[in-house]
């Protein structure tokens, strides 16, 4: 592994390992895989996106929201594989802590009988760190702005564990034991109640 230099994602990475150790066929072999895997999903993706947009918008034919949809996809796939995960990483730290999350209070449900409010307080508090990682994880040309580096100075100084990616832990741990003492609160006072 070390003929290589560091790559910048791990397409051009596959590729060289792949064509080191199989030679020509392994050329073959990850452009045939990488052929029919993207074919694949590619199709799946624009047909639901055709068919979710033309459920919604039923005056344009389905065909056209396929037709743009290949249009933007081949624009994008045009753009590089280093600039789509440029461009959807700020949305990838945006959403993976609410998904840790809500996995996390799937686990632990049967503690508070799957309770909305324990949900809703959880999430509103995860969602406050997970925007911050959002801009952390912005393209330079974004990032370098004036605004956004006074947003991650704040966000350095004030959440714990921003450094390292996790300070939506411990705002969704608080979520969790403010959404768990309002649960028990309120099934204490209907107990009261019923009784």
């Amino acid at each position: 592994m070390h003929n290589f230099k560091l790559s910048s994602n791990g397409g051009t990475a596959l590729a060289q390992i792949s064509h080191h150790y199989l030679g020509t066929a392994g050329d073959a072999l990850i452009a045939a895989l990488t052929t029919i895997t993207c074919i694949t999903t590619a199709m799946g993706l624009v047909v639901a996106f055709a068919q979710n947009f033309h459920k919604r918008f039923p005056k344009i034919p389905y065909k056209t929201f396929l037709a743009i949809n290949c249009l933007l996809s081949f624009i994008i796939a045009n753009m590089g594989l280093d600039m789509i995960i440029s461009w959807s990483t700020p949305v990838l730290m945006l959403l993976y802590p609410l998904a840790i999350s809500l996995v996390i209070l799937g686990i632990l449900s049967p503690l508070f009988k799957n309770d909305p409010v324990v949900h809703k307080i959880n999430n509103a508090l995860a969602l406050i760190p997970a925007l911050f990682d959002m801009i952390n994880a912005l393209p330079d040309a974004l990032r370098s702005t004036s605004i956004i580096q006074t947003i991650l100075s704040y966000a350095e100084r004030y959440l714990p564990m921003f450094n390292l990616g996790f300070s939506w832990l411990t705002f969704s741990l608080a979520g969790l034991i403010i959404g768990l003492i309002i649960y028990f609160a309120r099934g204490t006072s209907y107990a009261t109640i019923e009784d």
